[in-house]
């Protein structure tokens, strides 16, 4: 949802580029918020039951965008599900799945799967650019801002089937097969088990051999996993009062720059495109060469740096991400360049973002990583307030029309933020 979220608020409802941007800014902030009350539930209740919650009340949340038109009493619905209703359901969802993964994992492979996890993720993204562009052809003739950015208000107030309402049916469905597979998701944990098998005595020739017959086997076993019974204040206050959670928090700071890369991608790129390239510009589908090249890269990624260090990991792909921006900045009116800055960028978060979010749960006490995440995350989702609002701003001072559209000053201000991060990083 995020890719048309702004473009569906400016189409559906005529809000204006920094309107629609510090919707969405709140929206991304909201997260945060609720998610600090969250991720303690998550830690009482337990991953299979919070993970229901969650879904049940994003499905919820999904069905009223969908159906809610740009009426008085509409559009305050729109701004409480917003603000209220997808918000809660998506604080819930994410922490959830991170913290499942390190619950349904041993240590030696546990890299890998949240290596896989993050590929399987950006399929979904990846996918989902090719759509927006196919809902875009299919239904593009129900369109309410008109190329001149002039509306017909009385459109605004009946439900049509436009592309980005198409995108939203789309995601309900998903959402309820999503429901269905929760149902059986459990709340167990997976052990690993080790036990040596030795060959006979009379087999062993001498002390080399006998160091080579004894050979290690790993078993795994399951059990139900004990939720926390610590009461939540106790809880939060245990998990603020470790090193480890103030270590991440302030690595998820240095990194918030680079994190509005993302959100510029979904908030700016889409409108910047379709006003400098045309409406007929396939945005959605060169916004998916991002996840492409992280999907390609990630197995092999992962697989190689298995045994270096997170930190030094997270450091130089952020230093590679920090620098991808320079295209957009010397050549905005060219549509490769979109192209070659999504493929490096993506290249980058191979290296540092699945170990990110690997830290954020293995540095967590057990039982506790619901409260950790939640508050560890908080700079990934506020991040997305201040650029919500910058990218309205940008928009509507650099590129408010097709007529007038300005790349290099407005991505050379996204450039010089991003380069924040490794500095940051680089004297801490």
């Amino acid at each position: 949802m995020h890719i048309i979220l702004v473009l569906y608020l400016t189409s559906e409802f005529a809000f204006s580029d920094v309107k629609a941007g510090t919707i969405y800014g709140g929206y991304g902030a909201l997260i945060t918020t609720y998610s600090l009350g969250t991720g303690l539930m998550i830690d009482k209740i337990g991953v299979a039951k919070s993970m229901y919650v969650g879904v049940t009340i994003s499905f919820i949340g999904r069905v009223i965008m969908l159906l809610v038109t740009a009426s008085t009493s509409g559009q305050a619905l729109l701004l409480t599900t917003l603000f209220c209703i997808l918000p809660i359901g998506n604080s819930i969802m994410f922490p959830n799945m991170m913290i499942a993964i390190r619950r349904y994992t041993v240590k030696k492979n546990r890299n890998f799967v949240y290596g896989l996890f993050y590929t399987i993720m950006l399929l979904a993204i990846l996918i989902s650019g090719p759509l927006v562009d196919l809902f875009r052809l299919l239904l593009s003739g129900d369109d309410n801002v008109l190329p001149d950015g002039s509306v017909t208000p009385t459109k605004l107030l009946y439900f049509a089937w436009t592309p980005y309402r198409g995108i939203l049916a789309l995601g309900v469905a998903c959402t309820a097969v999503e429901g269905i597979l929760c149902l059986f998701l459990r709340e167990i944990k997976v052990m690993e088990d080790e036990s040596s098998t030795t060959t006979t005595a009379e087999t062993i020739a001498n002390e080399s051999d006998a160091a080579s017959a004894v050979s290690t086997t790993s078993s795994f076993r399951t059990s139900e996993f004990a939720l926390s019974k610590t009461p939540p204040l106790q809880s939060l206050n245990q998990t603020v009062r470790k090193s480890s959670f103030w270590k991440y928090l302030v690595l998820g700071i240095y990194l918030t720059n680079i994190k509005m890369i993302w959100r510029h991608m979904d908030a700016t790129m889409p409108k910047y495109m379709l006003r400098k390239f045309g409406t007929d510009v396939p945005f959605g589908s060169i916004l998916a060469i991002d996840p492409l090249s992280i999907v390609l890269a990630t197995p092999l990624v992962t697989f190689l740096a298995e045994n270096i260090e997170s930190l030094p990991m997270i450091f130089f792909g952020v230093s590679v991400a920090a620098i991808c921006p320079i295209f957009l900045v010397i050549f905005p009116n060219f549509i490769w360049a979109f192209c070659v800055f999504l493929f490096l960028f993506g290249l980058s978060e191979t290296i540092w973002s699945p170990r990110y979010y690997s830290l954020s749960v293995s540095w967590a006490k057990e039982g506790q990583e619901g409260a950790f995440a939640a508050f560890a995350f908080a700079p990934t989702f506020l991040a997305q307030l201040p650029v919500g609002a910058l990218s309205g701003f940008l928009l509507s001072t650099y590129c408010p029309n097709e007529n007038y559209c300005n790349g290099a000053p407005l991505w050379g201000i996204v450039f010089g933020m991003a380069l924040l991060s490794p500095l940051m990083m680089l004297l801490s």
